[in-house]
């Protein structure tokens, strides 16, 4: 199957945008983060296996952040601010507020989206067998797409038929018995 040229470009700078932000991504040059929520502690607002994308840098009251704490990365809401520094946060889906004090320079920034079952993705690919499950589903795509291609006749699509091509009648394909090939009429045209 032949492809459109403007589809072709369309898809090629698709990908030359999407490894361009994720270069940029996994270099450090963007603001933003990406983690993967594991408890129901945000429980409606953002499910387990969510991903959420935090904006490093900035948050304010009211709205969901993303802290470290003890080691481990928690995206929580930012109930206050307190004047020596520290923070009070609380999940939605918990009755009571968090038991730590976060200070203000643990919080990593604030959440800005959070893709809901895109943690499962996200958990999967970072897997070696999730990594090499998608390389080889590629590479099957490109294998039948290379194969669906090579059957389509040239110069058509899979609508039009072959061309036919005209044969030489016989009498005029067999030469003379002197070896001299001279042209002969038929069907209102000379053969040689």
């Amino acid at each position: 199957m032949k492809l459109p040229k403007p589809f072709s470009i369309v898809v090629a700078l698709a990908l030359l945008a999407c490894a361009t932000v994720l270069g940029l991504y996994e270099t450090g040059h963007l603001p933003y983060r990406v983690y993967v929520v594991h408890t129901c502690s945000m429980t409606p607002t953002i499910p387990p296996e969510s991903a959420v994308v935090v904006r490093e840098g900035q948050y304010e009251v009211g709205q969901v952040i993303s802290f470290t704490v003890h080691g481990e990365v928690v995206s929580h809401r930012l109930m206050a601010i307190h004047p020596d520094g520290t923070i009070t946060t609380k999940g939605d889906g918990n009755r009571t507020a968090d038991p730590w004090r976060v200070p203000t320079s643990k919080i990593i920034g604030g959440v800005v989206a959070a893709p809901r079952h895109l943690g499962y993705l996200l958990t999967y690919v970072k897997t070696p067998l999730g990594a090499a499950s998608i390389l080889v589903a590629l590479i099957c795509v490109w294998q039948i797409w290379g194969l669906s291609a090579a059957l389509v006749p040239e110069g058509g699509d899979e609508g039009s038929r072959p061309r036919r091509t005209r044969r030489r009648p016989r009498a005029a394909r067999r030469a003379p018995a002197g070896g001299v090939v001279s042209p002969v009429w038929v069907r209102g045209r000379f053969w040689i």
